[in-house]
């Protein structure tokens, strides 16, 4: 997720006494979670900014927001125990909905296919955990052969900030008309040694 994508919404304490920020960092690290870990309503943050209808994926209070259009292609594929939950978009005045029908997605699923000692652009992100440059480019991730293997969308620990759609799902997405907001990056599958 590049930072454009990040929109200043907040939301509710969740029903889970969970905090954004908890649900964020199981959500990237593809912890399966039910709706309760998600807002059902997000608030624009600032009284003086009219949000328009938000793009088909944005980060919006921490959850990872795709649109009714988006959700429409990733139930096409086999998503594993990944899930959309349906999230409504408010103004401010948490009374004016923000135009469109939004999702959050939980991405629960997890497969180790990242390989680090092949993927030189690669940075170390807190204690264990590594995240890539800015300007990634195609084939700067080195990925495994199980890459391959369904699931469709995961990710892949301890890379942070990041997942992975097949090949096939990149397609759709993209026949879709949805690569500029995704942001598409080919990986090079890397066999064992």
């Amino acid at each position: 997720m590049d930072s454009s994508r990040i929109k200043g919404f907040t939301a509710d304490p969740l029903p889970t006494g969970m905090d954004l920020g908890q649900m964020a960092e199981l959500n990237q690290a593809g912890e399966r979670m039910s709706a309760e870990h998600f807002p059902k309503e997000i608030f624009a943050e600032y009284p003086d900014k009219k949000e328009k209808k938000q793009a088909d994926l944005v980060l919006a209070a921490g959850a990872v927001v795709v649109s009714a259009a988006c959700a429409d292609v990733l139930r096409q594929f086999d998503l594993g125990h990944s899930s959309l939950y349906p999230i409504r978009l408010f103004q401010h005045d948490r009374k004016t909905p923000v135009e469109g029908e939004y999702f959050c997605l939980n991405i629960g699923e997890r497969k180790d296919t990242f390989l680090r000692e092949h993927s030189q652009r690669v940075l170390e992100y807190g204690i264990g955990g590594f995240r890539m440059r800015p300007s990634l480019q195609d084939d700067d991730v080195a990925v495994s052969p199980i890459s391959l293997e369904r699931p469709d969308l995961w990710v892949s620990p301890p890379l942070k900030r990041i997942f992975f759609l097949s090949d096939r799902l990149t397609q759709a997405l993209r026949a879709a008309k949805m690569s500029r907001v995704f942001g598409f990056r080919a990986c090079r599958i890397v066999e064992a040694e």
